[in-house]
């Protein structure tokens, strides 16, 4: 068996493992923000209103409802996808090998997502502004899904590259 087909496993330092964990935990706070009431459908609507109506001008209630939750839907593709993103690499830092990508790492990142949304849901049916719905969870799950494989696929070109 050659060098190349045995994985080699790395030590990575106590420091670099925190720092590697600061921004997924950072992310982490923003989306429990996100999670309070103060990013209720109500309040992100108000803001929303605004900034669209400034830009565009007249549009109908219905309409502007739509792009609400429109809007409202990416963030959560987006923000969870971000986090899968985020603990990769820092799942990458805290088991450590010789490759860019590892199916371990994206596992484990798909599963940190799963609790965060999961928990993210919970927490909401506590908020008089919001709901729990296991549909949100499903969206974010995407995005998770979607950001590892445009991940995978970056890194497996990174490494042709080279």
């Amino acid at each position: 068996m050659s060098s190349t087909a045995v994985p080699e496993t790395l030590h990575a330092s106590p420091r670099r493992k925190l720092l590697a964990w600061l921004p997924t935990l950072l992310w982490l706070c923003v989306l429990a923000l996100f999670s309070t009431d103060i990013f209720s459908a109500e309040h992100t609507a108000r803001v929303l209103t605004r900034i669209f109506y400034a830009l565009f001008g007249g549009v109908s209630s219905h309409g502007f409802g739509i792009i609400h939750f429109l809007i409202r839907k990416a963030a959560h593709f987006t923000s969870y996808g971000v986090l899968s993103a985020l603990s990769f690499f820092s799942w990458r830092a805290t088991l450590p090998a010789r490759r860019r990508w590892s199916f371990l790492w994206c596992q484990l990142a798909l599963l940190l997502t799963l609790f965060a949304a999961s928990l993210d849901e919970f927490h909401q049916t506590f908020v008089a502004s919001r709901t729990g719905n296991y549909r949100d969870v499903v969206l974010d799950m995407i995005g998770a899904l979607f950001f590892q494989v445009v991940l995978a696929f970056w890194l497996a070109r990174k490494s042709a590259a080279i």
